[in-house]
């Protein structure tokens, strides 16, 4: 993975979020995330992703072991607003949204044709959040329902330029 690849997935987080695609066959999944983070573990990189256990690729994932981060192009704000308030298990998103799941490369995940890069991850290491082990004041601020996150560390086993990019 570039530093340039590294700046535009960040920057991406950090200004309206990234495509998370996950599955394969007819089980697959677009979320959007604004959370997560790139880094180094156990000499590689890794892309951490916090899912709720309620959502729909939180089970995707844990099945199949991986996801591939998606970085939306500058005119899939839409999509990307959308698709918090769409359930996998009702909507197919990829059809909603126009877009085309193709088979990532090294992992057994979908991956969004129309986004600018493609981080494929294989799912490397995977932990529960506790609130014993949370700061009570990001506890309260961003957990009041109490439904924490599972943290999908992915080792980042492919990067990739899409078509628009």
């Amino acid at each position: 993975m570039t530093d340039r690849q590294r700046n535009i997935v960040m920057n991406a987080i950090k200004m309206g979020g990234v495509f998370i695609s996950c599955g394969s066959g007819d089980k697959v999944n677009i979320m959007n995330t604004k959370w997560g983070t790139l880094g180094r573990m156990w000499n590689r990189d890794v892309f951490v992703l916090p899912v709720r256990k309620k959502k729909y690729s939180h089970d995707l994932i844990t099945k199949n072991k991986s996801f591939v981060v998606n970085i939306p192009t500058s005119d899939m704000t839409t999509q990307l607003l959308r698709c918090s308030n769409m359930s996998g298990r009702e909507f197919d998103k990829f059809k909603e949204f126009g877009f085309h799941a193709v088979p990532a490369k090294l992992i057994n995940s979908v991956a969004i044709e129309e986004c600018a890069i493609q981080l494929e991850c294989k799912v490397v290491y995977t932990a529960e959040m506790h609130a014993s082990k949370l700061n009570p004041t990001i506890a309260k601020d961003m957990y009041i329902d109490r439904e924490y996150h599972t943290l999908f560390f992915g080792e980042i086993v492919r990067s990739s330029f899409g078509k628009k990019h």
